[in-house]
């Protein structure tokens, strides 16, 4: 995506989001606005609040102040909540896929269940889905028998079944073995080069670079900069973001 693609209204809206846990004031006015077809990257360190932030925006947690506004309306959990949830999709760092249902059956379960989709159609939805991830040959499958990658890519496959505006990534790849990162993150690239929008947290810093329209770092519940890819990774400007990247990139 470049500047000329965004549309002056951005598909959501995040305004002063703040939250605690307790007396742990986890969040300050946390303010991002993200744009149809734009790919944002979180990044920090753990702690920082990047999850927290990333779960407040579909009301797993519930922000205590701040507004959040998609497409234009403001989500309210007593309103709108079950039809906002089924546009914006989220992927977990743990799989939490049934463990007594096939692949195909773990993919089809949203469209049939939440969305009423006949179950042929969400059959065939499914298939193409676990073609798209490059599962196609475990359909059948249990999910006992895939590699963590497998399994992830299978939830991925499922998120994307409920045919969402917008798809959360909290830290996909931290759960896996090194050798098993590429393949999920292959994926999250076909769907950002295909303009879904997407909002991820991960140390994977060279998804960032490759596949990021914005890189945003936070820091202690706070977004202390953001950037371009290409100027957050050659010269962030805030102090903070010059260690922390640093760190992890000499890592």
């Amino acid at each position: 995506m470049n500047n000329s693609e965004i549309t002056s209204t951005p598909i959501l809206s995040m305004q002063k989001i703040n939250k605690w846990f307790g007396p742990l004031h986890v969040l300050h006015d946390v303010t991002m606005n993200v744009h149809e077809g734009e790919v944002v990257v979180i990044i920090g360190a753990s702690g920082s609040g990047k999850s927290t932030f990333l779960r407040c925006i579909n009301f797993l947690e519930e922000a205590e102040r701040g507004t959040i506004v998609y497409k234009g309306k403001p989500i309210l959990k007593n309103r709108n909540l079950t039809a906002i949830r089924k546009e914006i999709g989220m992927v977990f760092q743990h799989f939490n896929l049934f463990p007594h249902m096939t692949v195909l059956h773990n993919v089809m379960e949203g469209p049939v269940h939440t969305k009423r989709m006949p179950s042929h159609e969400a059959e065939t939805l499914a298939l193409s889905l676990l073609e798209k991830v490059g599962l196609s040959d475990k359909a059948d499958v249990y999910p006992s028998t895939l590699s963590g990658g497998q399994k992830q890519r299978v939830a991925i496959a499922r998120a994307l079944a409920m045919q969402p505006s917008v798809m959360l990534f909290d830290e996909p790849t931290s759960a896996l073995d090194p050798e098993l990162v590429g393949e999920v993150v292959s994926v999250m690239k076909d769907l950002a080069n295909e303009g879904m929008t997407m909002i991820v947290v991960t140390h994977e810093m060279w998804f960032a670079k490759e596949a990021a329209d914005r890189v945003v770092f936070m820091d202690e519940g706070r977004i202390v900069e953001e950037a371009s890819p290409d100027k957050m990774f050659s010269e962030p400007e805030n102090e903070r973001t010059q260690q922390f990247l640093k760190q992890i990139l000499n890592n």
